[in-house]
Parts: C-alpha cells; structure tokens; sequence
C-alpha cells in the first residue's frame, strides 16, 4: 500500500537512465508531475519519449538507474501489473485490445485486472469508463476490430480508466486520427482529466499539446532539453533547432 507523506508530488522520475549496451535512450532524466496535471512531452523522433514510458510502468522493462516515485513510494522496482494496481497505467501507439473480444468485453477485462474488483463491479466500471469516453451504446457490443480508428482510441482510453489510475499515460493517442478528429480527442483528454485523471501525454501534435497541457517537457538525445509553460518552451531555440535542424531553425 502506497500512503502519501509530506504532499510529494504525485509522480516524481528521479535520474532516469536507460541504456541499451552503448545506447542511452534515455539520459538522466528527472522530473514532477503533480496531481490534477495535463503533463506534456514531446521531442524529435527517438528521442526517448516511449522509452520514457516504458520504463515508468515497466513495460517492458526497468530502469537502468535512477527511480520512479508514486506519492514519493519508490514503484520502480515493482513487476508492471504492480505497478498498474497501484495507479499508474498507459497505453500504447499501437492497438494493444482484443480483436475478437467486443468494446465493452476489453474495457471489463481491464477493468477486472487492473482495479481488482468483482465482476459486478467491474461491469459497472467498464459501462462508466465507456460512457466517459463517449463511445456510442450501439457500439459498445462490436467487435473491436470492427471499430473506426477513432474509435479505438476511445476504447483504448477507455480500458485504461477502467483500471481506476492515479495517473494515466497516454502514448501518442492522435496517431492516425484526422484533423477533426484530432479536436475531439482533445475533448475527450479534458473528460478524463475532469474525472480526476492526471495525465501524461506523449504526442508528435504539437497543436494538441499545446491545447490540453498544463506543462510541456521537451526530450532531445534521450535527455530533456527544455520544461516549463507550453508556449514558452516552444519558442526555446534549442526545441526549434531540435524539430527543424540548424540551417532552418536560423531561417
């Protein structure tokens, strides 16, 4: 049982490194994110920002060095189903549900696993974490390989509610999505974190970040390179060089 002591922040990343034999994917990275937060991260491709992910749940492995904080109780060194439970879930770029299992089958199984709750329960959790996202009633009894992308992404987000987070990780949910759909995502990020989610966010639409997050964190060669208010750190001529090189970021 994780308790909270002396108001820490929610989730703390103390020099996080992890190396793949001579490859730092992600260099000594330290971090807070308080509750009620919309935490933005965002960076160049490979720079580290799943990597990141992967190694705060556990999936599929740990950290090299440094640690991962819940409430200021280390979680780092906890299996991923551990750590899960103890309120730290995340999706992932790619569909993570079962195909042949309908909407509301994914959501409860998550449900079930995740919160630990009996099967009553977790059927009213799943119809709560389904409502929230907004996915249509009629839909719900689908297949979900027979969903739209977009709804995809609700269930995926939906399966990740269900399991009752402190803190939801979500890995670049706009991937796919088109424009107008990128609008209702944003929506729906804010319906989450309405219920009381905090979210980490990792997305390469820098327009979405820059809507939804309270904060934005910039990775660059596994390490971070800039932090703090969105609309300044977009204007940091280290971020504008990492996105566009040096010879246009002089332009």
């Amino acid at each position: 049982m994780l308790d909270r002591t002396d108001n820490p922040p929610l989730l703390e990343i103390r020099q996080v490194t992890r190396r793949f034999g001579a490859l730092v994917a992600v260099d000594n990275v330290s971090f807070k994110v308080r509750k009620g937060q919309i935490f933005g991260v965002a960076g160049p491709n490979g720079s580290g920002k799943s990597t990141l992910f992967n190694v705060i749940t556990g999936i599929p492995f740990s950290p090299s060095a440094g640690e991962v904080l819940l409430w200021g109780q280390p979680i780092h060194r906890l299996k991923p189903h551990q750590i899960s439970r103890a309120g730290v879930v995340r999706t992932f770029q790619k569909d993570a549900e079962f195909a042949t299992l309908s909407a509301r089958e994914n959501v409860y199984a998550s449900a079930v696993y995740c919160a630990q709750i009996d099967s009553a329960e977790a059927r009213e959790a799943a119809e709560q974490a389904l409502d929230d996202v907004s996915l249509a009633r009629e839909r719900r009894g689908k297949a979900a390989s027979d969903l739209s992308v977009f709804e995809r992404k609700q269930l995926m987000i939906a399966s990740a509610i269900a399991g009752r987070p402190k803190v939801l990780l979500l890995d670049e949910p706009a991937a796919g999505l088109t424009k107008p759909e990128v609008s209702d995502l944003s929506a729906l990020i804010r319906t989450v974190h309405e219920r009381g989610i905090t979210v980490v966010l990792i997305e390469h639409v820098l327009p979405l970040l820059l809507k939804v997050s309270d904060h934005l964190m910039i990775l660059n060669h596994g390490a971070i390179i800039a932090s703090g208010k969105p609309d300044e750190v977009v204007r940091n001529p280290q971020v504008i060089e990492a996105y566009l090189g040096k010879r246009e970021a002089r332009l």
